[in-house]
């Protein structure tokens, strides 16, 4: 079992799409927790394939997904949550710099995912530098 949460400390290039990999590391957060802790947050603003393929594997796995903007989050809940995924840039092309949310999240041991476009980490921040658990790439 994971006791401490570090920041990117493994790579993995096996998956073929973004989706599958965002929903992969949704069931890692929920693994994390041993399955103690079933809700995971996703923004609202996720391209909406990737939300489809989450949701479905959500479905299957007994996770609740709470699906809403980003600034809506509830911090004094996140001991309830598993995980939390946003992606930059989002549907509406809007950046965010999670930094200040991640390192909230990270003192309930919540996974942190970002979606993020590689071209765009030219002049973004990247995951990690912003405390991101996990970061899925996206071209």
């Amino acid at each position: 079992m994971i006791t401490e949460l570090t920041g990117l400390d493994v790579a993995n290039a096996s998956l073929l799409d973004e989706a599958s990999a965002a929903s992969e590391a949704m069931f890692m957060a929920y693994n994390v927790h041993n399955g103690k802790r079933n809700k995971f947050f996703l923004s609202s603003s996720v391209f909406p394939q990737n939300i489809e393929v989450i949701r479905t594997k959500a479905d299957g796995l007994g996770i609740e997904l709470v699906i809403d903007e980003p600034a809506n989050f509830d911090f004094s809940k996140a001991s309830e949550f598993c995980g939390y995924l946003v992606q930059n840039p989002d549907n509406f092309g809007n950046i965010h710099d999670i930094t200040e949310v991640a390192a909230k999240l990270r003192e309930q041991k919540v996974v942190v995912t970002v979606i993020a476009d590689i071209l765009s980490l030219t002049i973004v921040k990247p995951p990690g530098e912003m405390g991101a658990d996990i970061a899925i790439g996206s071209a």
